[in-house]
């Protein structure tokens, strides 16, 4: 069974968290263990519920329910590789700073890496926000891609960085506090 039919949606991109939720919730309610209902079924549907939460996985999962076979290891665009670089510099950067206050010692270089820590953080943060649009750029192409006016790999491709890339800088993020 697909992720989509296991929380009771139609097979679509175009779905909102909200409906997700909701129908995750009505299930799960049943399903769950302390309810009297099957711990299998349970995990399947918190799994069910990651998958369509993500674009990535659901545009990923969209397509192989539809049986489109897609190549989502071709090239990616140019756009996408300077991001690429923006993304490394940041995380090169902050991650130095991390390594600066962990190894600082005197009340001196511990008040200047804070500053350093402080400047970082707003670097990630302000990239964390791209980071947001592209994502949203791409999950604004579903309805083309259901209409097969949009090339679905590329898409895929995109948000499977971008994805990645959120992760990464968040975690960064919470080693800079």
């Amino acid at each position: 069974m697909n992720a989509f039919e296991r929380l009771g949606l139609n097979v679509g991109l175009v779905v909102s968290e909200e409906e997700i939720r909701e129908s995750f919730r009505v299930r799960a309610a049943a399903a769950h263990p302390d309810s009297g209902g099957d711990e299998a079924e349970f995990a399947e549907l918190r799994e069910a519920r990651e998958v369509l939460e993500s674009p990535a996985k659901r545009l990923r999962e969209w397509l192989r329910v539809r049986e489109f076979p897609v190549d989502e290891r071709g090239t990616i665009s140019v756009e996408l590789m300077d991001f690429f670089q923006k993304v490394a510099k940041t995380g090169t950067s902050a991650e130095a700073a991390v390594k600066a206050s962990e190894m600082a010692q005197s009340a001196l270089a511990k008040g200047m890496a804070e500053v350093r820590l402080i400047a970082e953080r707003e670097s990630v943060k302000n990239l964390l926000v791209e980071i947001e649009a592209g994502i949203c750029e791409r999950v604004r192409l579903f309805p083309a891609i259901e209409n097969g006016e949009c090339d679905a790999g590329i898409a895929a491709r995109d948000l499977v960085f971008f994805e990645k890339w959120r992760t990464t800088m968040r975690a960064l993020f919470g080693r800079l506090m």
